[in-house]
């Protein structure tokens, strides 16, 4: 599927939209910043390319997308006003413009985060995920570009995630998946040895996802990394993660906060937290 696509920016959207300026592009569409009209606040609005037909896999998991995050309602998951099909047949979700930088770009400057400032941040990714697991959800793509950290009025790094785009129902029935057995989809650093081959997934592989991206946010390095996506997606399988004092010695952690790591990057499933609620009472416990 091709990147490029004819830019809205500069012109009304549906009517209640004005497009202001293009965020980023990705292998579906595009998102761009813009205001909604009626409400007199700046919005996101994600439209798919015109080539995507509605019967293609694209617009189905676009589709699922906007149903998925309008129907988990969190204070740290993305809010969605609006999706549908516009008049010139582009499929679009509009969605809060969340203000703030994603927790790669704060890690691209200040290389890691301490343990004191981490936690608070990771009990907050644990409320979000553990209300979508209870909603019956996988999020499937757990990593620090899907976290938004704003500082508001009310608290330091609030946390807002987004990107449904490969989410999906925990143990969807044969006949409405998107991704066929076998088939991997996912960031090859960030998934489960389960998710890397292919197989039916339930919320501790999210668990092993989270347990990557804490790693990375307290190391500043990735426990598992190949020379290219299909030998770290090998090394997930084969490999036990690190010791985070291994790969970064003079980084501080508790016992505690350790053990929590290396629980939930164990390769069997059965071996991790059970859940997120686990995940976050062990969590606290490190506070």
């Amino acid at each position: 599927m091709s990147t490029e696509g004819p830019s809205l920016v500069g012109q009304q959207f549906l009517d209640r939209y004005e497009i202001r300026a293009e965020i980023g592009r990705g292998v579906f569409g595009i998102v761009y910043r813009g205001w909604h009209k009626q409400m007199d606040k700046p919005i996101a609005i994600k439209v798919l390319y015109q080539n995507v037909e509605a019967d293609e896999t694209g617009f189905k998991r676009f589709h699922r997308e906007a149903q998925f995050a309008s129907t988990v309602v969190h204070p740290n998951i993305v809010k969605i006003y609006d999706f549908g099909v516009s008049e010139e047949g582009q499929p679009f979700i509009v969605m809060d413009c969340v203000p703030g930088l994603n927790l790669n770009d704060i890690l691209e400057t200040e290389q890691r985060l301490s343990q004191e400032r981490a936690l608070p941040i990771f009990l907050q990714i644990c409320d979000a995920l553990g209300h979508l697991h209870n909603h019956g959800f996988l999020h499937r793509d757990i990593k620090p570009d899907n976290m938004i950290i704003n500082d508001t009025a009310y608290q330091k790094d609030f946390l807002t995630l987004i990107d449904f785009g490969i989410a999906k129902k925990i143990k969807e029935p044969k006949n409405l998946k998107l991704t066929a057995e076998g088939t991997v989809v996912g960031t090859p650093a960030y998934m489960s040895p389960e998710q890397v081959m292919g197989r039916e997934l339930d919320i501790r592989s999210d668990i092993y996802s989270f347990g990557v991206l804490m790693f990375f946010v307290l190391a500043g390095k990735l426990p598992i990394k190949g020379i290219n996506p299909v030998e770290t997606m090998t090394k997930q399988v084969q490999q036990d993660a690190p010791s985070i004092h291994d790969v970064c010695p003079e980084v501080r952690i508790s016992p505690a906060l350790n053990m929590v790591l290396k629980t939930a990057l164990k390769k069997d499933p059965r071996d991790r937290q059970a859940s997120m609620k686990d995940l976050a009472m062990q969590l606290k416990s490190c506070l």
